[in-house]
């Protein structure tokens, strides 16, 4: 029997959750029954070196360049005589700098839709990761037999444009996202659309993160006091901000531990002058971005993720298989992934919340040792969460049934 041809879509492989979980999925993907391209928007980003050889990277839809800082990428463009892509960047830049991120999203693709190229090769399936771009360029720009499109947070909360979207939501045959409350918030939006939404859940082998965490360090330091740890964009979703008012409250209080941040984007440049401002510059460290983070979750004391918003935060999921004491602020799916008081504690989304948490969680010992032994005895694996997707890649009647398991 043939293999199944399956085109994967997604804008990028930086070190965001979304790109680790498709990295993820193809890594335990089935290539002796698929065969898989994989099309990117720009063939760049910190988990490109991930991507299974089996996989076909197709060239990108846009030039490196096009990635770059709008004042680097125009000289870059037009010195590689490509003055159409040019004069796409400047669209985008020009469309992305105000709105929701809905709005945002929408003037951008109308933009980027006049200069991307079509993929005329037929495919079985095509599964856009991510929403946004990717949903509208394989509804537009791919020929399968089926599409399959990945909302991966609340879409209420993520504030996307309904009106935009519902037409290509209706045109997919199956949308995936992370979290049953996901799920409510596209059935409340799009409820005439409630068949085709589907609880995907994020992919998860803990064994194979532990065998992560087992290497050294990347970033030496010889602090030896309480570590508290945060793996995510700096964007203002991620509520970091939030977080640095509650940071300064304990130093206050004379309580002594340092707060790490892995990831890297926009909003770094105002959390260094805010904590600056605030006189936190030995207190907080920013380590970018690290290809492998675990050996840091391993080494804190406390993760923390004091988002606005989330769908199902891998990072989260994957501090709760290396049993980590968690501390999440009450966003919408927040009860989704942690049980308040038995695998981690969930405050008010405001900074003296954020520090009471941090001080119940700092100075109790016990109650550390308490949510670790909770986490430990639980099974985290979920591999078996791919036979949904390949359910919904054949439209067999197993499709209906991942829908309401």
């Amino acid at each position: 029997m043939p293999k199944k041809r399956i085109l994967f879509i997604n804008y990028s492989l930086h070190s965001g959750g979304i790109e680790k979980s498709l990295v993820t999925l193809l890594s335990l993907f089935d290539y002796s029954t698929y065969d898989v391209d994989l099309q990117l928007f720009a063939n760049d980003g910190l988990f490109l070196p991930r991507v299974p050889k089996q996989v076909h990277l197709l060239p990108p839809l846009f030039p490196q360049a096009y990635k770059r800082n709008i004042r680097q990428a125009l000289p870059l463009l037009l010195k590689q005589k490509q003055p159409l892509t040019a004069l796409c960047r400047t669209g985008v830049t020009l469309a992305g700098l105000r709105g929701t991120m809905g709005e945002r999203l929408v003037k951008m693709w109308k933009v980027e839709r006049h200069f991307v190229r079509k993929n005329t090769k037929p495919y079985d399936a095509a599964v856009a990761f991510m929403e946004g771009q990717p949903i509208y360029y394989c509804v537009e720009n791919v020929q399968a037999k089926r599409k399959i499109g990945f909302i991966h947070g609340d879409y209420t909360a993520m504030g996307l444009n309904r009106a935009f979207d519902e037409p290509y939501l209706t045109k997919l045959n199956a949308v995936c996202t992370v979290s049953e409350s996901c799920r409510d918030a596209l059935v409340r939006t799009f409820p005439a659309l409630a068949e085709k939404f589907h609880v995907q859940y994020n992919l998860l082998s803990p064994p194979f993160l532990q065998k992560l965490a087992e290497e050294p360090l990347a970033v030496s330091d010889s602090y030896q006091g309480l570590r508290v740890l945060t793996i995510a964009r700096l964007s203002q979703q991620k509520g970091l901000d939030l977080a640095i008012p509650a940071i300064r409250a304990l130093r206050r209080k004379g309580l002594q531990f340092r707060w790490y941040i892995i990831g890297i984007g926009p909003e770094k440049e105002a959390l260094q002058a805010q904590i600056q401002e605030y006189g936190l510059t030995e207190d907080i460290v920013f380590l970018g971005e690290q290809g492998n983070p675990y050996p840091f979750v391993k080494a804190c004391d406390v993760y923390l993720q004091p988002s606005r918003f989330e769908g199902k935060s891998i990072a989260v999921d994957e501090a709760m298989a290396l049993c980590k004491p968690i501390l999440l602020t009450d966003f919408s799916t927040a009860k989704d992934q942690i049980t308040d008081g038995e695998t981690g504690l969930i405050v008010p989304m405001n900074p003296q919340g954020i520090a009471e948490g941090l001080e119940r969680l700092l100075t109790d010992a016990a109650l550390r040792g308490k949510l670790e032994q909770t986490l430990s005895e639980m099974d985290s694996s979920n591999v078996e969460e791919i036979q949904k997707l390949y359910a919904l890649l054949a439209g067999t009647p197993a499709e209906q049934q991942s829908a309401e398991s």
